[in-house]
């Protein structure tokens, strides 16, 4: 990369320009995040009652399963806690995973895909995880841009595949397209003999619909990622769906027990609103970087978005390569250097780290000169005085002067 500052210059202008052309899904306010949290002590209620609330069931006490099931049983808390979530997110069935959004994906891929079959994709890196799902059932990956309606269109009636696979958030530098708006596209072309699947990671209780909200087949989740204290999480689907889920996880070491069940519900009652006081705390650390460019306090930013590179965060951008230099001394300076999962009920301080690694791919280079903040259960002060404390550093300084 040319070091000439031209170059430089027009190449941040380049990454600004894509990061404020870069979609952000509708986040939900601190109003509408209370009733979210309202509505779903309400749907529980009515599917559990009172007294139910505090069972933890190991599995001792069992009932027959819903449709689908083929006469199996599963721990009584598991059930009402699976309903609770189909009836919340008005889809038919849900199930509990083992392995968090990961395993909720492989688990949708599996009910609802047919080993073998084509699937298309966003013509960007998905998760990590995703793609060695999809080739280990062998399917026939096609990638096509979900930005451009006319070229997905031209796609499906030309290809007629079997599934399609939307990852809500933001998987690039760049994206603009709508996720109901793609499945209302994909609807329209292909009806019902397409599955529309959608990895909702990090789009739950954020966004005011998911996936199945929307009219997808299938949404997956993670609860780990919505403050549980396990890494499970869940599909939503129709009852035939969800049924061949259940019977593929039959075995009881695959079942999501009481106690792990009830956790993750009794944790996803504070998401909402935790996650619409970390939006703001990223839309007011973001105003006030934009505010402070060029001071003494934020020397060297070129600017700041709250953006969603894949997770709900503020990116400061760097008007030189100095993104390495800086992490190393934010990690001095106040924050963690590692997550042990983010977003999970684990982390609370701010997290100053790089952007994802499925973002960064789009866009190379960028990871010299841009960075995310995730206040976590922080408030726009702590992660400025972090940021101030950061850029202060002494050796930081002299790194950044001479780059």
């Amino acid at each position: 990369m040319s070091s000439d500052p031209t170059d430089r210059g027009e190449l941040v202008d380049g990454f600004a320009r894509d990061l404020t052309g870069t979609v952000v899904r509708e986040h939900i306010s601190l109003e509408d995040a209370v009733r979210l949290q309202h509505r779903l002590v309400d749907v529980a209620q009515q599917v559990m009652g009172s007294d139910v609330v505090f069972v933890e069931d190991y599995g001792q006490v069992r009932e027959l399963a819903t449709v689908g099931f083929g006469g199996g049983g599963r721990p009584r808390a598991t059930a009402r806690v699976e309903e609770v979530l189909a009836r919340f997110f008005d889809a038919e069935d849900a199930v509990l995973i083992h392995g968090a959004g990961t395993g909720s994906i492989r688990a949708m891929l599996n009910g609802l895909v047919e080993p073998g079959s084509r699937i298309v994709v966003h013509e960007a890196h998905p998760y990590k995880t995703t793609l060695p799902a999809m080739r280990h059932m062998g399917l026939t990956v096609d990638y096509s841009s979900f930005d451009d309606a006319a070229g997905l269109e031209a796609y499906l009636r030309e290809h007629r595949p079997a599934s399609v696979y939307l990852q809500h958030v933001p998987q690039r530098l760049g994206d603009s397209h709508d996720v109901a708006r793609v499945i209302d596209l994909v609807r329209s072309v292909c009806g019902n003999d397409v599955r529309i699947l959608v990895d909702d990671n990090y789009a739950v209780m954020r966004s005011p619909r998911i996936g199945v909200q929307m009219g997808a087949d299938a949404s997956a989740l993670s609860l780990f990622k919505l403050l549980s204290p396990h890494p499970i999480g869940a599909v939503l689907a129709d009852r035939d769906s969800v049924g061949q889920i259940r019977r593929d996880l039959s075995s009881a070491g695959c079942q999501i027990q009481g106690p792990h069940a009830m956790a993750a519900l009794r944790a996803l009652v504070f998401a909402p609103v935790a996650l619409a006081v970390q939006n703001q705390t990223v839309l007011d650390v973001a105003q006030a970087v934009t505010e402070g460019v060029g001071s003494e306090d934020y020397p060297f930013l070129a600017g700041a978005y709250a953006a969603q590179p894949g997770i709900r965060c503020a990116v400061l951008l760097f008007d030189r390569p100095v993104a390495e230099e800086f992490l190393r001394s934010a990690w001095r300076n106040g924050s963690p250097s590692q997550s042990v999962g983010e977003e999970a009920q684990f982390e609370f301080l701010p997290l100053f780290t790089y952007l994802t690694s499925t973002f960064l791919k789009s866009a190379p280079g960028l990871e010299r000169y841009a960075v995310r903040v995730n206040p976590m259960r922080g408030g726009a002060e702590t992660v400025l005085r972090i940021l101030r404390a950061a850029l202060a550093d002494p050796e930081f300084r002299s790194a950044a002067a001479s780059a």
